[in-house]
């Protein structure tokens, strides 16, 4: 039996309580973000941060034009782009028929109706993946990090094409695997870390079949998303890619805690240090693949170098929270964790989204000239560093390993 028909049959008991738990995040998410709803309201200009989206392009064309080329605005994705296009077609046919403008919210409506699909599907394939512990499927449901961002950013459907990338892989299908890999790809460049995790373990036996066929898988399907964009607009479509290698170091970050406690040279050397961590980060995830007894999982040493990547890279954000998680759940199964993880990171989002003036004032932050934000971003980059070393520690045990992926009927 094909492992998405086998991950149908197992949820048939518990689909109807996991759906309820994610429509219940749906609607958190939905409330949350009720007072930028509001006619006339000022809660665009007063919180900025909570009303902040990038579901809804700036234009809405309601033709195909943008299909190929990076969707109505021309600046997205290729996959991006082929789904707004699509979607903006769909709502512009839908005012039409309602006489309704697209601009009073018929798109965003129907982008955030397939974002919370696309929410059920990933927890429906984490549930696939954890093995005989259906549970933690059901903590995944209620992350709320998923509620702070995971319905304001299209990097979702990145997230479920990833796990369903591990998903197959894990069940013995690489090439469905490549596919589903080069399609995540076409979103955002994270989904990769599962090709590189696919090498090591490849490179442990010195057996590379299986990466060739996830390599094939992925370069097709990668250039069929993009080869149109990259044919029709070049110059364009690598700007993107220019633009996400030029970001500065921003937000809560290693880099942002550790300069501010002067352990850092200066801001320009920074490039070189997230390089060099980035190598080496990879490298001793290499070697511990290479040395550990027992096989790894391909979650956990995925979930070890997106971590790396995270951690290294310029900046940590709520989105890099909603990718991990997935990965935290599978490779840790320890729910006192994940919520302590996941509280830092509400906090972490009310000082994003609360005026300064209403962050709490810490008696000793008089001498060292660190507010509220600044120590959750340093508790968030800690948060990190423990999952890096515990999973690390788990992968040398032996530990979880044969419990990510095993049906309940093995």
């Amino acid at each position: 039996m094909d492992p998405v028909s086998r991950l149908g049959g197992r949820l048939g008991g518990h689909g109807l309580q996991l759906a309820g738990l994610c429509l219940y995040t749906v609607m958190v998410a939905y409330l949350l973000r009720l007072p930028c709803r509001v006619p006339g309201g000022a809660a665009a200009e007063q919180l900025p941060a909570l009303c902040a989206t990038e579901v809804t392009p700036a234009a809405t064309a309601g033709t195909l034009d943008g299909f190929f080329t990076g969707g109505p605005t021309g600046d997205q994705p290729a996959l991006v782009g082929m789904i707004t296009t699509v979607l903006g077609w769909v709502a512009a046919r839908l005012s039409a028929l309602l006489g309704t403008d697209v601009g009073g919210g018929v798109f965003a409506n129907l982008s955030v109706v397939l974002l919370a699909l696309l929410w059920l599907a990933t927890v429906a394939v984490v549930s696939g993946l954890s093995g005989r512990r259906r549970a933690d499927a059901f903590v995944l449901a209620l992350a709320p990090v998923a509620a702070l961002v995971g319905f304001t950013t299209w990097d979702l459907w990145a997230v479920l094409l990833m796990v369903l990338a591990l998903l197959f892989h894990v069940r013995g299908r690489p090439g469905p695997a490549g596919v589903f890999l080069g399609l995540g790809a076409s979103v955002a460049l994270f989904p990769l870390v599962v090709l590189l995790a696919v090498l090591f373990l490849a490179a442990r036996y010195r057996q590379f079949r299986d990466f060739a066929v996830v390599l094939a898988g992925t370069l097709a399907a990668w250039l069929l998303v993009n080869g149109p964009f990259m044919i029709a607009a070049w110059e364009q479509w690598l700007g993107r890619f220019r633009a996400a290698a030029d970001r500065p170091v921003a937000g809560s970050s290693l880099w942002s805690v550790w300069s501010r406690a002067d352990a850092v040279p200066g801001a320009a050397e920074t490039g070189q240090h997230v390089l060099l961590a980035l190598v080496l980060g990879c490298a001793a995830v290499l070697v511990l693949t290479l040395l550990t007894r027992q096989e790894p999982s391909v979650v956990q040493v995925a979930f070890l170098l997106l971590t790396v990547l995270v951690l290294t890279g310029p900046g940590y954000s709520l989105v890099h929270a909603l990718w991990l998680a997935p990965l935290v759940v599978l490779s840790r199964r320890n729910w006192i964790e994940f919520g302590a993880w996941q509280l830092v990171e509400v906090l972490w989002w009310t000082t994003l989204v609360l005026p300064e003036a209403a962050w709490p004032v810490l008696p000793w932050t008089g001498r060292t000239g660190w507010d509220a934000q600044d120590l959750l971003a340093a508790v968030r980059v800690l948060f990190l560093v423990w999952f890096l070393v515990v999973v690390a520690v788990d992968v040398l045990r032996g530990r979880r390993a044969m419990q990510i992926g095993v049906p309940e009927a093995e």
